[in-house]
């Protein structure tokens, strides 16, 4: 039976992105469980290790040809409702946990808006570093790496780099802690 489902499940997304190209085909990914988001990202360039969990409704945005521009590492939780824009490539190494309505963003434009005189388009790709905790609600800018071991307050704006074993948080983004000094505070 499950292999039925699955089999429905391909098929119906081959059908979406040739008939309709990618835009509908990442509309399709809402609908679909845990297991079979994984399935049809995979299956259309994704590289997603089979040791993580991708929460179901995730949305995909600006997928050119397929989803080659996403990689998940080894023991990441993928929280629901994240979004992911991949215009530029969006790298997340193993065991990192973006928690619920997640933004990543890869790319700036001001569209035809004459405010394309003063700011140019840009794209640029995220990195997201092992053992890294994005909180709730965040949203992470074009061109940001996130250092190993640090830690995203929720509802933050990530706009620059965060180094590594930091704990940012805010609009936008500003240090608050360094995780070395955690580990000497026992009040937390």
């Amino acid at each position: 039976m499950k292999a039925l489902i699955i089999g429905y499940v391909l098929i119906k997304a081959i059908l979406l992105r040739y008939f309709f190209g990618m835009t509908k085909l990442s509309s399709y990914l809402t609908l679909l469980d845990n297991d079979c988001t994984k399935l049809v990202l995979r299956f259309f360039g994704a590289k997603i290790d089979p040791n993580c969990d991708v929460e179901s409704h995730i949305f995909i945005h600006n997928a050119q040809w397929d989803f080659g521009n996403l990689r998940i590492g080894s023991g990441c939780h993928i929280g629901k409702d994240t979004f992911f824009d991949l215009r530029s490539p969006i790298i997340i190494e193993d065991f990192v946990t973006i928690s619920m309505r997640t933004t990543i963003i890869t790319h700036f434009s001001v569209g035809k808006s004459s405010l394309s005189n003063w700011y140019t388009r840009e794209s640029a790709p995220v990195r997201i570093m092992r053992n890294v905790y994005i909180g709730a609600n965040s949203t992470i800018l074009q061109g940001v790496t996130i250092g190993e071991g640090s830690l995203v307050a929720a509802c933050s704006l990530v706009l620059h780099d965060v180094p590594e074993r930091i704990v940012v948080g805010g609009v936008p983004a500003k240090v608050l802690k360094r995780l070395k000094e955690i580990e000497d505070d026992t009040s937390i």
